[in-house]
């Protein structure tokens, strides 16, 4: 394979990374399936499905989603390899940290193989991954040219909410306030509002939680949950593995034609993993006093179709109730909580490299392909001829 060639201009760091000590908020909700699907087939079911083997769907036997906002107070290399050195002559293991703040929405996907030969090998969950803003320019420019992950450079602020123990957030990104001919790009236009009451166990907010999250919402349940050793077995358990805290994401990774801005010259299926581990201090919030809300205005407006389906909650009439002009409700709250731990990003895939038409008589580029689910790995090797 081609050695890259690190630049001065371009401080990237490669993966893998280790985030300890992270604080994450996280906020489940009911998700609408005609926008994710919308998202599928624009993002990831390009060309014939008989083609590429895959068709991506909602994963509509669990119809939720999560916006998950996560403070990084130290993020550092972690690559074993310290002999590959920068331009500077310095591992990256060795350079020190970086901090940031970051916020994300995510989906469950179920991905079915096709035709039927594949439908049981290349079938698994993951999640789509469809915005996503952080505070670090690093940051940003390694999610984008490195992993293919799509990210906003930001402003994200967090604090306490009008009462102790309770969150706050807003997250501001570049953006046009209207669609407007000459309209000015505002560089930190708000996206999206966060707010809540205290951590439970609290006597203030509204009436008790409804959903079948309660279950897991005492005092006494959320310190046994916290206090668990196998609190990612538990998760993966609960959620049939849905809820895993071994988060698979996958984006399209492209890169323009240089001659054609409109077109593309390499498109493919990227999968990420982040792992979460020494899960502590996990709280509840009552869903019922959680408020999220997001600006519709603008350029905002294409952002939130790809997700919430955000003109279509105003035209029944979801966002009547706010007062501020623009801002929509997110769907029902179905569960809010928080709590500490550690964050290893480890493990990148290309899955799928789809064949680009390059034009001009010449032919198309090869595919590629690594969609395989990851249980079957294992014991592919005594399906094969070589045994290995």
């Amino acid at each position: 394979m081609t050695h890259y060639v690190q630049s001065v201009a371009s401080q990237q760091v490669p993966p893998p990374y280790h985030f300890p000590d992270v604080t994450v908020n996280a906020f489940i909700w009911d998700a609408d399936m005609a926008p994710i699907q919308v998202y599928c087939d624009r993002y990831l079911n390009l060309g014939d499905a008989d083609e590429r083997g895959f068709i991506y769907r909602p994963a509509s036997f669990w119809p939720y989603g999560a916006l998950v906002i996560i403070d990084y107070p130290t993020m550092v290399s972690s690559d074993p390899n310290r002999e590959a050195k920068d331009i500077q002559g310095t591992p990256f293991p060795d350079r020190g940290f970086m901090s940031q703040r970051e916020a994300f929405v995510v989906f469950p996907l179920l991905r079915a193989g096709a035709p039927l030969d594949k439908a049981l090998l290349n079938t698994m969950v993951e999640w789509a991954l469809p915005f996503i803003t952080v505070e670090n320019a690093m940051s940003a420019i390694c999610g984008r040219e490195m992993l293919g992950i799509p990210k906003f450079l930001g402003k994200i602020d967090i604090c306490e909410g009008k009462y102790p123990d309770s969150f706050k957030a807003r997250v501001g990104i570049p953006g046009w306030p209207s669609l407007q001919p000459g309209e000015m790009q505002d560089p930190d236009l708000t996206f999206l509002e966060v707010e809540t009451f205290p951590a439970l166990p609290t006597f203030r907010g509204g009436p008790d939680e409804t959903s079948l999250w309660t279950l897991l919402r005492s005092g006494t349940a959320g310190k046994t949950i916290g206090a668990l050793g196998t609190f990612n077995e538990f998760v993966e358990s609960v959620s049939l593995g849905l809820y895993s805290f071994a988060l698979r994401t996958v984006h399209l990774r492209q890169f323009r034609d240089a001659t054609d801005p409109f077109k593309a010259l390499y498109q493919a299926i990227v999968s990420c993993r982040s792992t979460y581990s020494s899960i502590h201090n996990f709280r509840f919030y009552n869903e019922n006093d959680v408020k999220i809300r997001f600006n519709d205005r603008g350029s905002f407006s294409q952002i939130l179709d790809g997700f919430l389906g955000a003109r279509a909650a105003r035209r029944h009439g979801q966002g009547r109730s706010i007062h501020i002009p623009g801002m929509v409700r997110a769907p029902r709250v179905r569960a809010a909580y928080r709590f500490n731990g550690n964050i290893d990003f480890d493990h990148t895939r290309t899955l799928h490299a789809f064949a680009v038409d390059q034009g001009d008589g010449q032919p198309k580029t090869k595919t590629s392909d690594d969609m395989l689910a990851p249980w079957f790995r294992p014991i592919r090797g005594f399906f094969s001829e070589s045994g290995s």
